[in-house]
């Protein structure tokens, strides 16, 4: 029972999108270590934008193609921008950190495409036109 919600900021080149901020409010209850729960839900929110902007899995004639992380678009450290968590105890125990900002981060980064461009992203990864 945790909830969070994100908010991106988005510019748009010849070469595609890019994230130029990053800003979430996340609820896990008591929080016993603030370090660990802001390292967990930055780490779900550069995953939610690699899910947007990056990770593709493509396959030829059933087989999948990257063998190996070296093949597969992953999101580097200069696709990362400031990133901003709050966090929120919404109840006095703990309901979990895990990956529950990794939705989000990836709705706020397909969102503000959405509004920068004027069409809704209806597939990931999303590539500039």
């Amino acid at each position: 029972m945790s909830y969070a919600a994100a908010v991106a900021r988005v510019t748009r080149s010849e070469t595609g999108y890019r994230v130029t901020g990053l800003w979430c409010a996340h609820d896990c209850g008591l929080v016993v270590n603030p370090d660990q729960v802001r390292a967990q839900v930055e780490g779900n929110l550069v995953w939610g934008i690699g899910m947007a902007l990056k990770e593709e899995l493509p396959v030829d004639g059933g087989r999948i193609v990257p063998e190996s992380f070296f093949d597969y678009p992953l999101p580097v450290l200069s696709d990362v921008p400031n990133i901003e968590i709050r966090l929120i105890e919404g109840s006095p125990q703990p309901t979990g950190a895990g990956e529950t900002a990794i939705v989000c981060g990836t709705a706020a980064v397909t969102n503000a495409i959405a509004a920068l461009s004027g069409q809704t992203v209806t597939k990931l990864p999303v590539r500039a036109a």
